[in-house]
């Protein structure tokens, strides 16, 4: 779905669809099912210990009404942040081809960024694995740098093996040079991608 509204170029194609690692998507998961059960687990240490403790009977069957509310509204609210983080990890993803990267990052739900970098254009990718779950699980922080303006570069956090990406890049990033350098004959419109 995604894949198919990428407007590609003539004789472009796709070397590789990355996502985040699963591990950044089911520790974030996991922290939405602590969140969503916290209500339940507080309610049965009060009102399950109230029984034992003089100080903290509460006769929750006046208030069930009201605790059925605020909890099934705390589920709710618990679900919908399990869905925008499964959105994000969905739609966030790095499409590398033979020419360029593409980067699309899912900010909301109605906004997207995609940004498109020229395989020319890339001076510098390096990629950085930090700490034992990030070494153990293979998945690290990829950054590059274009020719430009600052703004040029960009960054990802929680990319599946990075090493692997980072050669793939850097390939496709040498095919891309020695193809230009072959065909001399090249307006500058046409190596700038325009």
């Amino acid at each position: 779905m995604l894949l198919e509204s990428l407007d590609l170029e003539d004789g472009e194609d796709i070397l590789i669809v990355v996502r985040k690692h699963w591990f950044v998507l089911a520790s974030e998961l996991a922290g939405v099912v602590v969140g969503a059960l916290l209500p339940i687990i507080l309610l049965n240490i009060f009102f399950g210990v109230s029984g034992s403790y003089e100080v903290l009977t509460v006769d929750t069957a006046a208030y069930t009404p009201e605790i059925t509310f605020l909890t099934t509204v705390w589920l709710l609210f618990s679900v919908f942040s399990g869905f925008v983080i499964w959105t994000h990890y969905f739609l966030d993803l790095w499409v590398v081809t033979d020419r360029r990267i593409i980067s699309v990052e899912q900010i909301h739900f109605f906004n997207r960024n995609v940004a498109i970098f020229r395989l020319e254009r890339l001076q510098d990718i390096e990629f950085t694995i930090k700490g034992l779950i990030q070494t153990f699980f293979n998945f690290g922080t990829i950054s590059a740098q274009t020719a430009g303006h600052m703004e040029a570069n960009f960054t990802s956090n929680g990319m599946p093996n990075p090493d692997q990406l980072q050669a793939i890049i850097q390939k496709a990033m040498d095919g891309r040079l020695a193809e230009l350098n072959n065909r001399p004959n090249l307006s500058a419109s046409e190596m700038s991608g325009e």
